[in-house]
């Protein structure tokens, strides 16, 4: 064991694959070669990194840590950070077994969590990992391990005291806009329901549920600071990265997220395991299907029943919510626009987006009716005083200012992006469908996620009529070099991705 003094670096670092960097007169005189993993020891708690040498980022004897690590450990420049080197990691030998379509028991999959978990396999060999949920995939016994497995290596969460029932809604994503959520929460938290809600940043959209509510809040909250929350309002909106929830699933979805691609095994594992750890006992469940969403119309049975058949075996009730995805929840897309829907809509706002607020409520009774607490019609009649009356815009800045917000953030005060770009209609007729893929595209071009105020403005929905030269939809970004690559993107044919 070795004991080197931390330094904190100006360097942001990479969340998913953690490196630390050693001055090469300390690398040699330990043994230490460029690319070896490490073992760094922190006061109650252990990573693993990749070693980098420096000449002159670091000193002798000091060991250089990127935001990435000193944010997330407690350690000052007064302590003294203990490495030892790594051999290569047990599981590494299981991932191997897997590649060759073998099956894994329980224990060799906990091996693969807990060291993806600590970081102690170099993004290569998680990556392998990810990609055999593709090729070979996981049968229903594996998919049970994994999801156990990714649950027991975090931190679970207990709301029993609270003698209500716990409830959650999670999307399989996919689709632009993220509005449905956060009203679903406000409606049903203060209505007495536990919904301890932790969502993801963006991984196949323009922007993930937590990309949207950082605008407005603090999402990155301690286990005590969300049990707190939770004691306080019934809820929470938080961003699930940003504790031990599951943790090796927040690293595989950054593996991913390069490709923007996720698997069926991976995305129900995910889900389940996130809801297993938070201690839901009902979810809703949002499958989107259609020719642009995550799931093709010919795969709904399919993944429909992963779902139900593992939820099931947790001793977890799920509806799973089954619709045609023709395009966009709601009328903006990026975070900062998405963030604007949702408070029109808690706002009672005439320009919020009507078919996101129906969405939401008809989402939120289904969910009500599946507790058995009442039927579905007497449900939807009590959300809808509950949003009428003004009861889920105060439960929102009661959970927002619970979490730190610091002031009631109005609608209005969310500006996009300065640049703009209208798009406009080269046909007449009713509107059919969006492509998502392309909203996707074009909006990350803009700049969404990491440019708050990036994004797209839908003027018309679908099922609207237009008519030729009206405008359609406004890009926003940031910087004007933003807009001249999403029009890039476009190649010519503007508005393509609108089907009339």
């Amino acid at each position: 064991m070795v004991y080197l003094r931390p330094k904190k670096l100006d360097i942001l670092g990479d969340k998913s694959a953690l490196e630390v960097y050693l001055n090469r007169f300390t690398a040699d005189q330990y043994g230490v070669k460029e690319g070896d993993l490490l073992d760094l020891y922190f006061v109650g708690h252990e990573t693993g990194a990749t070693a980098l040498i420096t000449d002159t980022i670091v000193d002798d004897g000091h060991i250089g840590l990127p935001a990435a690590i000193w944010n997330a450990f407690p350690v000052s420049e007064l302590d003294r950070v203990a490495i030892e080197i790594q051999g290569q990691a047990q599981s590494v030998k299981f991932i191997r077994k897997k590649i060759k379509g073998e099956k894994l028991n329980y224990d060799e999959i906990r091996e693969i969590m807990y060291d993806i978990a600590k970081r102690r396999l170099s993004p290569i060999e998680m990556t392998y990992f990810a990609s055999t949920s593709y090729n070979p995939g996981f049968d229903d016994e594996e998919m049970y391990n994994l999801t156990k497995a990714m649950a027991d290596t975090g931190i679970t969460l207990d709301f029993s005291h609270k003698k209500g029932l716990v409830v959650d809604k999670h999307s399989i994503g996919g689709l632009p806009s993220k509005g449905v959520t956060p009203v679903i929460v406000s409606l049903l938290s203060s209505l007495g329901y536990i919904i301890p809600n932790t969502s993801t940043r963006a991984i196949t959209a323009p922007a993930g549920t937590t990309d949207v509510l950082e605008t407005m809040m603090p999402v990155a909250l301690s286990e005590e600071e969300i049990k707190r929350v939770v004691d306080e309002t019934n809820g929470c909106l938080v961003w699930g990265g940003g504790l031990d929830l599951a943790p090796a699933d927040d690293i595989l979805i950054q593996i991913e997220k390069p490709l923007h691609i996720e698997s069926y095994d991976k995305f129900v594992v995910s889900i389940i395991a996130k809801k297993l750890a938070a201690g839901c006992k009902y979810v809703l469940l949002d499958l989107p299907y259609g020719d642009t969403a995550k799931v093709p119309d010919s795969d709904v049975p399919k993944v429909a029943r992963a779902f139900e058949t593992l939820f099931e075996k947790f001793g977890i009730k799920v509806f799973v919510y089954k619709r045609k995805a023709k395009g966009p929840d709601g009328n903006g897309i990026g975070p900062i626009l998405e963030a604007r829907d949702v408070l029109w809509i808690l706002e009672r706002d005439k320009r919020r987006p009507i078919g996101m607020e129906n969405l939401a409520l008809d989402m939120a009774a289904q969910l009500i009716a599946l507790t058995g607490k009442y039927t579905y019609q007497g449900a939807h009649e009590v959300l809808r005083e509950t949003l009428e009356g003004g009861e889920a815009y105060k439960q929102f800045w009661k959970i927002g200012k619970a979490q730190g917000a610091t002031k009631i953030v109005k609608a209005d005060e969310l500006l996009p992006g300065q640049y703009m770009y209208e798009i406009k209609s080269t046909k007449a007729g009713l509107i059919k469908t969006f492509d998502n893929h392309a909203i996707v595209q074009v909006t990350r071009a803009l700049g969404a996620p990491y440019a708050k105020g990036a994004g797209i403005y839908l003027h018309r929905q679908v099922g609207d009529r237009v008519a030729v030269g009206e405008t359609v939809a406004t890009l926003y970004a940031e910087a004007q070099s933003r807009i001249d690559l999403a029009i890039k993107n476009l190649d010519g044919t503007q508005d393509s991705w609108i089907l009339v």
